[in-house]
């Protein structure tokens, strides 16, 4: 009979089994901090974006503000010649101006009823407005606060001058529509002969004032905004200008008299001279 042999299995030295534990406390600790290290840097990497979103849905809010001074800017601008028309009409007896040619009193007349609507881009606003993770992501209360202002005061605006818009077109088209409720021979002389026409021609001066003191005004809030947000003014230029398209804090609040008292423009009143000239030669003078 063959002798049995017995395999004894080799023995694991305790050096072996320090090894053996030691990896795998290894492979823990590396699996850790490589967790640690993926989720750190997506953190970074998400809380920077936010600040990036944040930055850039203040900018839009900003710019939108800016470019709504600028199109009262326009307006104002564009009244300038408009004033100067008005004044001089209105300083005119109806007697004179009624034996000027009819094309020429109508063109002039027109020029002082018709006005265009004001309107601007609210795309920006609404995004703000309507978005509640935008104004998590915002985090600035005082800046909301603000710019929910400014966006009330710009409907307000936009209300206002489209009212006014409104009744003087009205008022011109009524005369064009009832010449016989209106006295004068011809529509131009029947505008300059109805009150309420005249009550109108005679606010072109004041709007025209209005248009700048709320454009300053809009700015000055603006101001305000950037330094709640912590963004500079020339950025929001920069970056208006950018989107197509001109200004902070620490001054004094527009003061309206500055505006509503401004002078006409000399430039202005001389494109009168023509009229002035044409009108003398009818009157013999």
């Amino acid at each position: 009979m063959s002798k049995l042999i017995i395999i004894k299995p080799p023995k694991i030295s305790v050096d072996a089994r320090k090894s053996f534990w030691k990896q795998i406390v290894m492979i823990v600790i590396g699996t850790t901090i490589s967790l640690i290290f993926t989720i750190g840097s997506a953190t970074l990497l998400e809380k920077r974006q936010r600040v990036k979103d944040r930055k850039l849905s203040a900018m839009m809010v900003l710019s939108n503000i800016e470019k709504f001074a600028r199109i009262l800017d326009d307006h104002a601008k564009e009244l300038g010649p408009t004033d100067s028309v008005a004044t001089w009409l209105l300083s005119k007896p109806v007697e004179e101006l009624e034996l000027m040619p009819n094309e020429v009193l109508d063109a002039k007349v027109n020029q002082v009823v018709t006005f265009f609507f004001l309107s601007y881009d609210k795309s920006a606003e609404s995004i703000f407005s309507n978005n509640i993770e935008t104004w998590k992501n915002m985090g600035n209360v005082q800046f909301i606060d603000q710019v929910g202002k400014c966006f009330s005061v710009m409907h307000s605006i936009e209300e206002y001058w489209n009212k006014w818009t409104t009744n003087v077109n009205e008022a011109a088209t009524d005369i064009a529509d009832h010449p016989d409720n209106y006295e004068g021979g011809t529509w131009a002389v029947k505008c300059l002969r109805s009150e309420k026409t005249r009550h109108y021609i005679q606010n072109i001066h004041i709007m025209r004032g209005w248009c700048s003191y709320t454009a300053a005004t809009m700015r000055y809030q603006n101001r305000r905004n950037m330094k709640a947000i912590g963004i500079e003014e020339q950025e929001v230029m920069d970056y208006t200008n950018a989107r197509e398209m001109s200004q902070g804090i620490g001054e004094a609040a527009p003061n309206p008299q500055d505006y509503y008292t401004a002078p006409l423009d000399p430039a202005n009143l001389t494109s009168m001279n023509d009229l002035n000239v044409m009108l003398d030669s009818i009157m013999g003078r």
